[in-house]
């Protein structure tokens, strides 16, 4: 986010208070087992180290300063688990949860645990009238796999590199998607016919301009997420921000 430390209670916070109606996130899972919102592959800009959140415990995370890498403001914020956002803003909001993949091949046993955790938070702590507001990403199809044998009733999106949907390529059935989702810049018509012709939602990212804001509306896709919903083009087209 633009205005304050991604994937933060700040960011969250400041989010929800715009002209949006949802809130996209990143959960990866400690050594231990606790699901935790953070993007990055590696926790350089957290403490300096290559080590990536699977290499600690959450006792030993907890005490990190999550927030000063941003600016002196945020400095202390805390580190969020899964199940205090789902708690804080699953009735707040839409949530889309992006499980990270394994940073390492060591760890992609316990990616494959948090891939089943999720589906179980959410089950847990979702009232079932708000289930269909929720939604499940990866750029991992074996996790977004795992995820669907735990729990097929929820909604899946494959995030894609490139605008490219054959089956046998992805390796995943398309009949456990909802949809898929690929950055503004790997949009084009004929992946947006493809994917709507098979019944699939589009969702698109880094729409942080009203240039990549009309791109997106041209094309037709359905679910537009920025890092900057605060940012008044969304007023001006008349539309709430669909992410954050």
């Amino acid at each position: 986010m633009t205005e304050g430390p991604e994937n933060t209670k700040t960011a969250f916070d400041k989010a929800v208070l715009y002209f949006v109606d949802g809130i996209e996130f990143d959960v990866q899972i400690t050594s231990d087992g606790f699901p935790v919102i953070f993007h990055d592959q590696l926790l350089t800009k957290i403490n300096g180290s290559l080590k990536s959140i699977c290499d600690y415990t959450f006792h030993e995370i907890d005490g990190y300063d999550w927030g000063g890498w941003f600016s002196e403001e945020f400095k202390n914020e805390k580190i969020l688990t899964l199940d205090q956002v789902l708690k804080t803003y699953g009735l707040q909001t839409r949530l889309l949860i992006e499980i990270k993949p394994s940073p390492k091949a060591e760890a992609k046993n316990l990616y494959y645990k948090l891939a089943a955790m999720v589906t179980e938070s959410v089950r847990n702590l979702i009232i079932n009238d708000q289930i269909p507001n929720i939604y499940i990403l990866s750029f991992d199809p074996e996790l977004i796999k795992s995820a669907y044998i735990n729990d097929p009733k929820l909604n899946y999106v494959l995030n894609l590199n490139d605008p490219m949907i054959n089956q046998n390529r992805l390796n995943i059935d398309p009949e456990i998607l909802c949809g898929y989702c690929i950055e503004y810049t790997q949009l084009n018509s004929q992946f947006v016919e493809d994917v709507h012709r098979g019944g699939k939602i589009i969702m698109t990212y880094s729409c942080n301009s009203e240039q990549t804001l009309q791109l997106a509306l041209d094309f037709g896709v359905d679910v537009i997420m920025t890092d900057d919903p605060g940012n008044h083009m969304w007023k001006l087209f008349g539309l709430r921000a669909r992410g954050s």
